[in-house]
């Protein structure tokens, strides 16, 4: 049995009189954002976009040797770190193509074979992986948040644990997001 509201299965948006047609997703700004985000449309053009780098780079590795980090900034980086807060925190499963062809993608920069191991040429290479990429920008988020060099908008996205509850523990300091008006 369920309880709740029913789900709406249809309606409409006007604006003026022009009728806003439905889509299951949209492109803005360079993000596709779908009618349920799960973000999977979007991870799929990252995946293309991975895809393509991922040739480029094997076929350029021979002759760009020394200079294959700035290659990977321009191509596979910034498409990365664009918006990963919003994106980032989608289930691993979701992003398990994702992260191998980044895998392999360090592999070619590397001319490392298949099956090397790939946390040491992360290492090696000074790069960070998906998930790390994704830590790094929250904790940028954070600190501009910490710093007041937010816009107002996100006052009220974070809140001090402290409000939270009056317990002692380990992560007092820490900061928790809020999620549709409930702390989570």
């Amino acid at each position: 049995m369920k309880c709740g509201p029913k789900p709406v299965t249809s309606f409409s948006v006007n604006t003026g009189n022009y009728q806003i047609a439905h889509t299951n997703c949209t492109k803005y700004l360079g993000v596709i954002l779908d009618d349920k985000l799960s973000w999977r449309q979007h991870i799929t053009n990252l995946e293309d976009a991975l895809a393509r780098s991922l040739g480029i780079v094997y076929m350029t590795r021979h002759y760009l040797t020394s200079s294959l980090k700035p290659v990977y900034f321009c191509l596979v980086y910034s498409h990365l770190q664009y918006v990963i807060g919003a994106w980032g925190s989608v289930p691993k499963t979701t992003l398990n193509h994702l992260n191998v062809l980044h895998n392999e993608l360090i592999r070619a920069m590397n001319f490392a074979s298949n099956k090397s191991q790939v946390t040491p040429l992360y290492h090696q290479s000074n790069l960070l992986k998906i998930n790390y990429i994704y830590h790094l920008e929250m904790a940028k988020m954070i600190h501009c948040l910490h710093n007041g060099k937010l816009p107002q908008t996100f006052d009220d996205y974070f809140v001090p644990v402290t409000s939270v509850h009056t317990h002692l523990t380990r992560k007092v300091t820490h900061h928790r997001r809020i999620q549709g008006g409930l702390r989570d």
